[in-house]
């Protein structure tokens, strides 16, 4: 039986560059805990891509030297676009930390069964969301039409050039103003109710504001998020896209 060298060494810096997405990213978090399942979904899903797809065989490594060198570009590589998606749905962590903050629920935290650890309510309800979102508008199949497309601009084995801060920095910031406008409605909603709150304070000393303010904010809160959850929807698809356009940056 003979077995194309440069086949596997296709199928091998692929599974690198995928691996390394697929841990960065936020979107299969659900299989953090399984270990031999995430690789198997790895290998099955380079091997789909690079079968369906017409990929430029990369020439077979050399020495351990070559291979090392191109192993390192494609984890470089990999790690690269999983911090564009990262960063982008960070945007919904931001929105519901600011939101904990604000509405007062920053005070305790929720034991989230799958990281086993606390974690605040409004940021695990918005990345359950984001996540839930991102699946049911066929975001997926557009993160699997994106590492095709990584595939055309930048074959296994080919090199990389390094990352522009630009690009980084750029996407940093996007974090944060998409996770700002997010939650905008409901923060300038608690901020009216923190003004309200510090007049009563002036007017009735007497009263404990922080007793009385917090089911208030809560209260609030929720409901001003519930009147607002069905207008999410265009800022969330520019969440998504902006993953896809730093791509397009890195990919050049």
């Amino acid at each position: 039986m003979l077995i194309d060298s440069r086949w596997l060494a296709c199928i091998y810096l692929l599974a690198l560059r995928l691996g390394v997405l697929l841990v960065m990213t936020p979107i299969f978090s659900t299989l953090s805990g399984l270990a031999v399942l995430r690789v198997l979904f790895t290998l099955s899903v380079s091997l789909a891509i690079a079968w369906g797809m017409d990929v430029h065989l990369p020439d077979a490594p050399q020495s351990a030297g070559s291979l090392f060198a191109a192993s390192l570009a494609e984890l470089a590589l990999g790690a690269a676009m999983g911090f564009g998606v990262f960063a982008a749905f960070g945007a919904f962590s931001v929105a519901g930390k600011i939101l904990d903050v604000q509405s007062g629920f920053g005070i305790g935290s929720v034991f989230d069964p799958v990281t086993r650890a606390g974690s605040p309510l409004f940021a695990t309800i918005f990345n359950m969301l984001g996540l839930a979102v991102f699946f049911g508008m066929d975001g997926h199949h557009a993160f699997l039409r994106g590492v095709a497309f990584s595939l055309q601009q930048v074959p296994p084995g080919a090199g990389w050039q390094a990352l522009t801060p630009e690009a980084a920095l750029r996407q940093f910031g996007l974090m944060f103003s998409l996770g700002i406008a997010l939650v905008a409605p409901v923060m300038f909603c608690l901020f009216l109710i923190e003004i309200g709150l510090a007049l009563v304070s002036r007017i009735l000393p007497q009263m404990n504001v922080f007793v009385v303010g917090i089911p208030v904010k809560i209260v609030a809160g929720v409901a001003m998020l519930a009147l607002t959850v069905g207008h999410l929807g265009p800022v969330m698809g520019r969440v998504y896209a902006s993953a896809f356009n730093y791509w397009e940056q890195v990919l050049r």
